[in-house]
Order: structure tokens, then sequence, then C-alpha cells
């Protein structure tokens, strides 16, 4: 009987080691060399692009792909927006890829989404859907007029308009229609009450985040911007206008301020003047405190303050020893007027 059984486990173990040296068929593909079939691009920018693609592969199926871009899209034709730049690893390589679009050409986002086809040495395709986030400064946006009554006497004409000024120790802030009188038809501070503010972005710097844009200061239905001459005599235009009449251009730098320039200074290189945006609630200015209902945007100048006429004349903070000027505001949109370009044009 042990004979038998060692026999049979000798049988056994022969049979199972004879198995063991026959290869099992395997459903495998055939190898193909990375380098043909390389469809991923490294780089992608259109125009009016902040900062990197982000470019993904879906490895569940090799034949598509997904890009996010950054737009700025105020004035951007979005049914034709342009490739500046699609770039594949070692682009002088025989084996660099191709695809349906190259820079100089363009991209339809009208539907939202864009798509365009890679094609590898070996022709396979795959095709990657390009969608885009909005790119929006804060800024951007309509604004209007919020007319206040007078801080001396409230029985003053309503205006949007707040100076504080004098010398040291005599610091006085009121609207500029508290002393209405000193105005005149024609010139009135209020001819501008009406006007509505545009403010597009442009462009940004990817880099230090920096944005520019384009302001449109419209008349309303008056017509009229206003001519700050006090008394018809004294030109304080320099200080009392905010920001330009008609177009204008302007800048966020990053510290909190608003640079404004010429519209014709294309190249954002010679600033005018600078003007804060100043939150709702109770503000103090050289130890004057008053209300700001919604939003202004003011200007501040260093003096010196030092005009001193101990008849104590409006003129004082009116036109001498001006240290602070305000519109005040309200922001009715976060877009521009619908014909911000024409305004431009």
């Amino acid at each position: 009987m042990n004979t038998f059984v060692n026999r049979f486990v000798i049988g056994a173990s022969a049979f199972v080691a004879v198995l063991s040296c026959t290869e099992a068929p395997r459903n495998t593909e055939p190898l193909v060399d990375p380098w043909l079939r390389e469809r991923t691009p490294v780089n992608l920018r259109l125009e009016s692009q902040i900062g990197a693609a982000v470019i993904s592969d879906d490895w569940r199926n090799d034949g598509e792909g997904s890009i996010v871009v950054n737009l700025i899209t105020s004035g951007l034709d979005m049914s034709a927006v342009k490739v500046e730049a699609l770039d594949f690893k070692f682009p002088d390589s025989e084996y660099c890829p191709k695809a349906s679009v190259a820079p100089g050409g363009t991209l339809d986002f009208s539907s939202g989404k864009a798509s365009f086809t890679v094609t590898a040495y070996n022709g396979e395709t795959r095709t990657y859907t390009v969608s885009y986030t909005q790119f929006k400064d804060p800024l951007e946006g309509t604004y209007t007029f919020t007319q206040v009554g007078g801080l001396l006497d409230g029985s003053a004409p309503p205006c949007a308009f707040i100076i504080v000024g004098g010398w040291d120790d005599a610091v006085v802030r009121s609207t500029v229609m508290d002393k209405w009188w000193h105005w005149g038809t024609g010139y009135m501070p209020t001819d501008e009450d009406d006007n509505t503010l545009s403010f597009r972005l442009e462009e940004a710097d990817p880099e230090t985040g920096a944005t520019y844009g384009t302001l449109v200061n419209t008349p309303g239905d008056n017509g009229l911007y206003a001519n700050y001459m006090y008394n018809n005599s004294i030109d304080v235009n320099d200080k009392y206008r905010i920001f330009p009449a008609g177009k204008s251009r302007w800048a966020k730098p990053g510290d909190g301020t608003i640079v404004v320039y010429d519209y014709a200074d294309e190249e954002y290189a010679n600033p005018l003047w600078s003007v804060e945006l100043v939150e709702a609630g109770d503000h103090t200015y050289a130890g004057q405190t008053f209300n700001v209902p919604n939003l202004a945007f003011g200007r501040s100048f260093p003096g010196p303050f030092d005009v001193i006429d101990w008849n104590w004349p409006d003129t004082r903070w009116f036109t001498d020893n001006v240290r602070n000027t305000f519109w005040l505001v309200k922001k009715d949109a976060d877009t521009p007027i619908p014909d911000h370009s024409d305004y431009l044009d």
C-alpha cells in the first residue's frame, strides 16, 4: 500500500512540475513606444489669460483630456479667443504631436467651453476640452453718486461731495454745498451727481497681481460735468476732481490704492494721481468725522496747510489748505455698463 501511495505522490508532483513550465496564454496588447503616443501639452496660453493653465488627462479614457484657464473676459470676443502659446515636450523632435489649433489661431468659447484635438506620431488622438473661470477685480462694476444733506447746515442742498480742509487747529469738514452761494450756474459741483462711473478690467499682471482697466465717467441726464470754479474765479479742479470727465484708465498696484491715468496713456506710464476706496461707516480725517453711507472715492493731499487768514473766510478750507476730497457713491452692479466700449470709441 505504501508503495502505491509513494508512486501516486511522485506522479502527481511530476504532473504539477510539467504544468508550471507551460506558459499560460495572456490577453495583452503589444507594447508601443511612449514617444509615439505622446499627446499631452505642457502649456496653453490664451489672450487675456491670468496664470498658468491647469492641464489634465483622463486616466479612464485615454482619448480625452481637460484644460482650465483663468480669463479676463471684459472686452473679449468669446467666439474667437486667440491662442498665444501651445507647447509640447521636445518640440523639435520628430515625435512631437500635432494639434488642431496653433498659436495665432482661435478657440470658440461662445458655448462656455472650447476644444481641440492632439494627434500623436502614431496617429492616436486625444481631444482636450478647455473651460475657463472669470478673473475679476472687486473694483470692476458700475457706480452712481449718493447725495447727502449738509454737514454744517442741514438745510443745504444735497450733494455727493465732502471736503476736509483748514490749517492746523482750524480744520473743517463740510459738503461742497454747505456754502452753496460760492457756486453759480454752469459750474455747480452737483452737475456730476447724476453721472455714472463704469470700471472695466482690461488686463492683469500674473506675477504681481496688479490690475489695469478703463473707466468711463458718463454724463447724466443734464449732459454736464462739474467745473469746480470757486466763486467763478478760483480753479480747484486739481483737488476736487476724483476721476476725469469722459474716459480714463486706472490701475491697482496691490497697495490698496487706485492710480488714475489719462486714457491716451496705454502703457500706464504716467500716473495722474491716486484715489482710495472708502467703505461705508464713520471715518475720521484730520480729526473731523463724517459718515459714508455706502462707498466713497477719495483723494488726500500732503500740504503744507499753512495759508492762515484770521478773517476766517470760507476759502480757508474750500480752496486753501485742502486736505481731503470725496465723491460719495454706491455700487449698482459688478459689471461695467453695456455700452462701455462705445464710450471708449
